[in-house]
């Protein structure tokens, strides 16, 4: 079994509790002269300043309560799990107000807030004026500067995503210094910087297999690498207005893939169970498909209340949408609207029969799922989901996650000691971004789909993609008409298919919507479980819920009769802080969100 890679956090808190200890230390040299004064001789120093900066690039599932908040988005801290909560692949109980004229959190927020911080960057640039200073061998150093190169890339990659032209900052700097106040810089070029500093944390790294346990080594890099190629590739494609090569992203993402292609291998198992497992577990050691992982320790009481309160649907208190759940495939490999094998929408029962096996192990069936222990708080959460007019945590759709559920009351009771591991990086995302990479670049022929989109299909005993031959799927055609200006191609269709199935609820959503140029998906009416009375007799429709005239559940019937709105003249990009703007007068908003 091929070696895992994954990431402790255990040893950087442990880092930083000793040095905490060291009282008199602190005494002598404040916090703020120790860098100056009596760091950067060591190989130890450049170790301890590059620990206390995994926990803020590698989260997982949070800390302690995981309760905080994260902007612009909104979404709790545990964004791996919850981030599609703003997507068309969820409804949360108050529906989310981004990409829509509701948004208006850049108005009232302070200076560097709604994701225009630049704390980290500063930090990681303090490091890079300061490492050479290290009295050691230069290929030593380089393990370090790697890895801060990495968290840079990636830490920029994220403020891109955001808010395109950003100010690329290249030195640490003070409250004072005059570059906090220049215009940003162009897209292009952060972009080609990002691309050139990965490049050399690569080259700085070690292989996988000789880095020092629980550090970042070149395939996280790569890894990386494959998925900003990916996203810049097509955000340019789709986003003609930039006037940016599209290509030369694409190329990034496949090379970097074919780097780890083969190296890693997806996890096999009874097809019916194998998808919801590799989600539920408290280590990934051994495991040939996470790349990238975040690890908790009861012997040091250290871990995070994810599964607890996922149990409880406390977080957002949402369910997936119907549209999602019409997103996956029959068991003959056609869509809902083409296969004989479809047994209607009568009840979520009858439309969960003869489906692609990841719908029943991502969203629970009545029945399924059911919680091991009704102790804790929330357990009327199953084996029905608890609608509006029901006691308890609601599930406003009917589609209870059965995704991350973690069936474990010892994990529950643990409380903020909670040790479900948390896979950040996962070799599946490699075979999706390798196959839509190749598809852009026009070379996604049938040895490509077999490397890719057929492996996951096989894992869960589905029938594979034959390029030529895709399935007819007229709803998810007349969608793209309807929502995204026209039809794509079918193979290209059915390659986002296979993302949106495999990725659901790993925070990949949002950033597909934003670089297809699809963000109006999200007007997609919402809409839950076929509503049948027997199975909720507590429930009074027009009173606890609404129904169409299909008979499903219209979570925001009430709170959002005109339907979610995204508006395409500027919500690919958030805003920027106005109280950042008035700071510095160089500083343009982004287009349309002026007024």
């Amino acid at each position: 079994m091929k070696k895992h890679i994954k990431i402790f956090i255990l040893g950087i808190v442990s880092g930083l509790l000793l040095l905490g200890c060291k009282k008199d230390f602190l005494d002598r040299y404040p916090l703020d002269n120790i860098v100056d004064q009596n760091f950067w001789k060591t190989e130890n120093d450049l170790k301890l300043y590059a620990n206390s900066l995994y926990p803020t690039y590698i989260v997982g599932f949070g800390t302690d309560f995981a309760d905080g908040t994260v902007q612009p988005w909104g979404v709790n801290v545990n964004t791996l799990v919850y981030g599609d909560v703003i997507t068309d692949n969820a409804a949360p109980l108050t529906y989310s107000k981004v990409g829509t004229d509701e948004y208006i959190s850049h108005l009232s927020g302070t200076n560097e807030s709604g994701g225009w911080n630049f704390t980290g960057i500063k930090q990681l640039n303090f490091f890079l004026d300061n490492y050479k200073r290290a009295d050691i061998p230069e290929a030593t150093s380089n393990i370090y500067l790697g890895e801060i190169l990495f968290f840079k890339a990636w830490d920029y990659f994220n403020k891109v995503k955001l808010f395109g032209d950003v100010p690329w900052l290249t030195h640490s700097l003070n409250v004072n210094s005059p570059e906090l106040y220049e215009a940003r810089t162009p897209r292009a070029a952060v972009m080609d910087s990002v691309v050139m500093i990965l490049n050399k944390a690569i080259t700085c790294l070690p292989a996988k297999g000789s880095e020092e346990s629980n550090r970042i080594n070149k395939d996280m890099a790569q890894f990386l690498k494959s998925r900003i190629g990916l996203f810049e590739g097509t955000f340019r494609k789709y986003h003609p207005e930039l006037g940016l090569d599209a290509n030369k992203f694409l190329k990034y993402s496949t090379e970097a893939s074919e780097a780890l292609l083969n190296k890693y291998s997806l996890v096999q198992g009874n097809a019916g169970t194998v998808y919801n497992n590799l989600f539920a577990t408290e280590s990934y050691r051994g495991n040939t498909e996470v790349i990238l992982w975040r690890e908790y320790s009861a012997a040091l009481t250290y871990g995070a209340a994810f599964s607890r309160y996922f149990a409880q649907n406390l977080r957002h208190q949402f369910g997936a949408t119907r549209n999602l759940v019409d997103e996956y495939l029959c068991t003959d490999g056609k869509p809902i609207s083409s296969s004989p094998l479809f047994q209607g929408k009568t009840s979520i029962q009858t439309e969960m029969q003869n489906r692609d096996p990841r719908l029943t192990q991502t969203i629970a069936n009545f029945g399924t799922y059911n919680l091991a222990s009704t102790t804790i708080q929330g357990a009327n959460n199953a084996p029905l989901p608890n609608l509006p007019g029901m006691s308890g945590n609601k599930c406003p759709t009917g589609y209870r996650l059965a995704k991350w559920f973690y069936n474990s009351p010892v994990d529950w009771d643990r409380v903020t000691s909670g040790q479900q591991a948390a896979p950040v990086f996962r070799y599946a995302e490699i075979l999706l971004n390798y196959a839509e990479a190749k598809y852009e670049l026009g070379e996604a022929n049938q040895s490509v789909i077999d490397q890719t989109i057929n492996k996951l299909r096989s894992r869960v005993g589905m029938p594979g993609l034959t390029v030529g031959a895709e399935p007819t799927d007229t709803r998810l055609d007349d969608i793209y008409r309807n929502y995204a200006g026209g039809v794509i191609n079918p193979l290209l269709r059915e390659i986002r298919r296979e993302r949106r199935v495999e990725m659901a609820f790993e925070n990949t959503r949002w950033d597909d919507l934003m670089r297809w140029k699809t963000g109006r998906f999200i007007d997609i009416p919402v809409e839950g479980i076929k509503f049948v009375q027997s199975q909720f007799p507590a429930v009074v429709v027009n009173r606890d819920i609404y129904l169409s005239a299909e008979g499903y559940i219209l979570p925001y019937f009430k709170t959002l009769p005109n339907g979610r709105k995204f508006n395409e003249s500027k919500a690919y990009l958030f805003p920027i802080p106005v109280a950042d703007i008035l700071l510095n007068n160089k500083l343009v908003q982004n287009p349309n969100w002026e007024k």
